[in-house]
């Protein structure tokens, strides 16, 4: 690619999907699968977010002039987070 933009899974897939082509290689359907299944994995984790530690949620509310107000933060934040992993309903 010409500019600093990381590629997606599906462009990845797209020019390794040329490449083939303009080797004049013919995968088989079982090929095709897994090289799909490949790409569908690398999507899944170029999706997946980072949640922020303890230590960064505490880092984040020390400038808070009100101890309420940073109590309240990092247990919002930590409900939050609960929620977002799949915690109590």
């Amino acid at each position: 690619m010409t500019n600093n933009k990381k590629q997606t899974a599906v462009e990845q897939l797209f020019a390794e999907m040329l490449e083939i082509q303009q080797s004049g290689k013919t995968l088989t359907f079982d090929e095709n699968l897994l090289l799909l299944e490949k790409y569908k994995e690398m999507e899944k984790e170029q999706k997946r977010i980072q949640l922020p530690s303890d230590e960064e949620i505490k880092k984040e509310s020390r400038f808070m002039d009100d101890i309420l107000e940073t109590v309240g933060f990092q247990a919002g934040s930590k409900f939050v987070i609960d929620r977002i992993q799949g915690g109590e309903q």
